[in-house]
């Protein structure tokens, strides 16, 4: 049987990791200060008119909006296409849940430090309580889809070379949390 060359369960993945995190940039774009590197990026490339001219439609819809979508849904996006890169179509899933599980403990810890020792206009950051249950929820979902993968298609299953599927599945993960670690830092980078 030939090896497609993006299975079903790979072309799933990347379309939910994209999609998700596609959004959560869209929002910074969109809605955001022009001053954040995504931005900068789009000014790069050249497609700044065709962004200005998008802000500008959009803006007029800014007051429906809830502040929490524009402020902290990208960052349970964020999150979540992590999390679902991570988890998802791993055969050794406890191990790998137990790294994303270290990530999202990271990350809520960040949050209440900030509400220790942040506040407005501190390097540190400020709490906010709705960026904590964004990532709660992108936390939940992107563990769900993983476990409910994971238990459909691996659980209970042997295979061969045991060692080298996990040494694999482990330089993806650490590769994939590197990525998304600088990924995660590009909106706080500012001009």
């Amino acid at each position: 049987m030939k090896k497609v060359f993006l299975e079903k369960r790979s072309l799933n993945k990347i379309v939910i990791v994209l999609s998700s995190f596609a959004l959560g940039v869209l929002i910074y774009l969109l809605f955001r200060s022009r001053k954040l590197f995504y931005y900068q990026f789009i000014e790069m490339i050249y497609l700044d008119p065709y962004v200005r001219a998008i802000r500008k439609i959009v803006w007029v819809y800014r007051k429906y909006i809830p502040n929490w979508v524009i402020y902290s849904l990208p960052d349970g996006l964020w999150l979540f296409s992590m999390g679902v890169s991570i988890l998802h179509n791993r055969y050794y899933y406890k191990q790998a849940q137990y790294i994303f599980n270290l990530i999202f403990i990271s990350i809520v810890g960040v949050e209440i430090f900030q509400g220790i020792y942040g506040g407005h206009g501190t390097f540190v950051g400020t709490f906010d309580l709705a960026d904590v249950i964004c990532y709660i929820v992108g936390y939940i979902l992107a563990t769900v889809i993983g476990y409910v993968y994971w238990k459909e298609k691996y659980k209970g299953k042997d295979i061969e070379n045991k060692n080298e599927v996990l040494k694999k599945e482990r330089r993806k993960i650490l590769l994939i949390v590197i990525v998304f670690t600088i990924l995660g830092f590009f909106p706080a980078l500012i001009n």
